[in-house]
């Protein structure tokens, strides 16, 4: 095949090729780096730290290292995935991924070794992202990427809401260590055999990669795209969402264990959070497509304010539970939203590297948003004025995504 007419875009939005490549990546997702540890590890803060005999801010050190790690090496993936495809990379990930988390519990119960332990889950986290499942989805999408993100980040909110809920039920009963070894078994078995069987690049972009013909590919180039307003406005706004959302993951369960909620119970509030995200990401993605990123941010954003500000002003039950579904229809929306708003706005040449790029960014709220809640408490004397801080900056992100909307409709009006 030429790389002229490998450039003919096949016929996208539907075919079984496509809708199995959705249907992997829900699948593939709901055992990723996401749920598999970033919504799990909070659970496991107050044993690891009371077995190690350090603050949780100091065991909070571990996830953030892990989140850092990732952070600086999805862009570096973006090239990757740009350069040789995703379906590679997904392959790896399935392998490496339950491996590294075995470590956790094999490792000497010595700050040392869990840090270096980090390190390991580190280097995994950045292949075993969502990157590379959600990269392909453009390859296959256009006019319904928003519902096919949607079919995806069900499964990564699935995955939460079960994961965490299969962790707090072992807890009850056994050990960490042991708890913690029967779920990377169960990401093993799950996310290896889907990666194998339904992880596929569009073969026409696979032809020009390996021609060296991407700038065939239709869409802007990197440089013009990273000199976009858009993407700059945008993707500080999902760093916040991120920010808020992993620090509420992390310290939920602290904090209610905290008020003298039992581990099980505390988990099932969390796992809140997984299980109407699931509901809200089934919503979202079909209303990306109807109204656009401004319009569902504007609407979605402020949310999890209301929530961290009901956890600190009311300690009820029902505000509880409220507070943690306001948080859960934030979760993981800028996962949807940052696909489709760099597909519909730069198209497919370096959607790649640009994902890789903002994703790198936004993952860097999961660095900041635990370590303020860590920091709150241990410093603070609870975790009132991190509660202030994470609705403050559910506060900014709303107006930071209206101004990308406005920008990108302006844009749009003037051609």
């Amino acid at each position: 095949m030429s790389p002229e007419a490998a450039a003919s875009t096949p016929r996208l939005d539907g075919g079984r090729t496509a809708w199995s490549v959705a249907l992997g990546a829900c699948i593939g997702l709901a055992v990723a780096f996401g749920p598999a540890f970033i919504a799990s590890f909070g659970l496991y803060l107050k044993p690891i730290a009371a077995e190690l005999g350090r603050s949780r801010t100091d065991i909070g050190w571990i996830y953030s290292l892990v989140a850092i790690m990732g952070a600086l090496g999805t862009p570096a993936l973006g090239f990757l995935l740009d350069s040789r495809g995703a379906r590679g990379v997904i392959i790896a990930a399935s392998i490496a991924l339950p491996a590294v988390l075995l470590l956790l519990v094999l490792v000497p119960a010595t700050m040392t070794a869990f840090l270096l332990c980090a390190i390991a889950i580190g280097f995994v986290s950045i292949i075993a992202s969502p990157t590379a499942w959600v990269s392909l989805l453009p390859q296959w999408f256009s006019r319904r990427l928003g519902v096919a993100v949607a079919i995806a980040m069900v499964g990564s909110g699935f995955g939460q809401f079960a994961m965490v809920r299969a962790h707090g039920a072992l807890l009850s009963s056994l050990d960490w260590r042991s708890a913690w070894m029967i779920m990377a078994a169960v990401v093993a078995a799950i996310g290896i055999p889907v990666a194998l069987l339904m992880a596929r690049d569009r073969p026409d972009l696979t032809v020009l990669r390996r021609t060296a013909a991407t700038a065939t590919i239709e869409g802007l180039p990197l440089g013009q795209s990273l000199r976009s307003p858009v993407f700059w406005t945008a993707v500080p706004a999902f760093f916040l969402v991120m920010l808020v959302t992993a620090a509420m993951l992390t310290h939920l369960a602290p904090l209610l264990t905290d008020r003298g909620w039992s581990v099980e119970r505390a988990a099932g509030v969390v796992s809140i959070i997984g299980l109407v995200s699931l509901a809200g990401r089934a919503v979202s993605g079909a209303l990306l497509d109807r109204i656009g990123f401004g319009l569902l941010g504007v609407l979605i954003f402020p949310l999890p304010a209301v929530g961290c500000l009901l956890l600190l002003s009311d300690s009820s039950d029902l505000s509880i539970h409220i507070a943690a579904a306001l948080i859960g229809l934030a979760y993981g929306v800028e996962a949807d939203m940052l696909p489709w708003l760099l597909r519909n706005q730069f198209g497919l040449r370096a959607f790649g590297r640009l994902y890789g790029i903002g994703f790198g960014v936004v993952q860097l709220g999961s660095v900041l948003g635990p370590l303020v809640m860590g920091l709150s408490f241990d410093h603070l004397g609870g975790y009132g004025a991190g509660l202030t801080g994470l609705s403050l900056a559910s506060g900014l992100s709303f107006l930071m995504i209206a101004t990308a909307a406005l920008i990108s409709a302006r844009r749009q009006v003037n051609g």
